[in-house]
């Protein structure tokens, strides 16, 4: 079942990863294109490392960027998708994680890991508010935690130096 989730930028619709059904749902209430991949919002570090290819020296800087993130990371081999979810597609996958971006009060009530994406129609505004999101999508419950007000998440992936490289920079 697909919610409205408050995050350090804006709120976004988030649903079950292993759910095709919560899947085809994001990708038709927002009129989004299926090429445009959805990032996995996962709880903490530890699920982090049990998805994703990462070192502790990365997980380190990703504990200390100053900024809203998503890191693309590559999907860990002993780590199998949802049948319905093409493996060449989603074999590099951007991650964000909720003890970093969702508030506490709500990040322990949420199973993971999920699918997360703006809460707005594709090419629309993004929703900084709780009301926003509900004019965009009316029926969908969730939750109301904040006014978001930070810039779009910088998106960024670790060379093999650990350089990092960024797809996406909207921090100062």
């Amino acid at each position: 079942m697909l919610f409205i989730l408050p995050t350090d930028t804006c709120y976004g619709i988030a649903g079950d990863l292993f759910s095709s059904e919560d899947y085809h749902m994001i990708y038709a209430l927002k009129d989004r294109d299926f090429s445009n991949r959805l990032a996995f919002l996962v709880r903490d570090f530890d699920s982090l490392r049990e998805y994703a290819e990462i070192t502790e020296e990365q997980i380190d800087f990703l504990v200390h960027y100053p900024h809203s993130w998503s890191v693309v990371l590559k999907k860990k081999s002993t780590w199998n998708l949802p049948e319905f979810l093409d493996p060449e597609i989603y074999n590099n996958i951007s991650f964000r994680v909720a003890e970093i971006c969702v508030p506490a009060n709500i990040c322990n009530c949420i199973q993971y890991p999920l699918f997360l994406t703006s809460a707005n129609l594709s090419g629309k505004i993004e929703s900084k508010t709780f009301a926003e999101a509900k004019e965009s999508f009316p029926y969908m419950e969730g939750y109301n935690g904040w006014i978001c007000d930070r810039p779009p998440s910088d998106i960024f992936t670790f060379w093999d130096n650990n350089e990092v490289f960024y797809f996406r920079k909207n921090s100062m």
